[in-house]
């Protein structure tokens, strides 16, 4: 095939076609805004209450021996199964304990009067000191 020479300029486009480029690009943009949620979350999954539940009282672990590891957070301080500890020496003894389980839930028990920021870093020192499962029981009758 020739080319038609019309004078000295050669008939034809002589675009750069961006179509392709702005599908690739619009493609990418959707595929990372559905992936980023999943890599992106790392916080602590709270299961909802099932209906009823308000109603069924629940005896904390200092009152009852069933052998759940509970952690409650009073204005007086933190206690681990009963006993006084610090925040700095939670996590090692919530380490330790956890090691001995099979069953690694803590059950974290804060006191109405006690702020959230101190109950959110008890759940962290849990989580970090090897909890698989955290709950939290919410005392009757305070």
């Amino acid at each position: 095939m020739a080319l038609k020479n019309k004078g000295s300029i050669l008939e034809g486009q002589n675009e750069a076609n961006i179509t392709p480029l702005a599908d690739v690009t619009t493609t990418l943009i959707v595929v990372f805004l559905i992936t980023m949620p999943a890599m992106m979350w790392n916080g602590i999954q709270v299961n909802q209450a099932e209906a009823g539940s308000e109603t069924a009282v629940v005896i904390p672990t200092e009152l009852k021996e069933e052998g759940l590891l509970t952690v409650a957070v009073t204005p007086a301080g933190i206690t681990l199964n009963g006993t006084q500890v610090d925040a700095i020496q939670l996590e090692d003894q919530l380490t330790r304990e956890l090691a001995k389980r099979d069953d690694k839930t803590v059950v974290i028990v804060p006191h109405d009067d006690v702020l959230l920021g101190q109950v959110v870093e008890i759940l962290d020192i849990a989580k970090g000191s090897g909890a698989e499962s955290l709950a939290m029981l919410n005392e009757i009758g305070r």
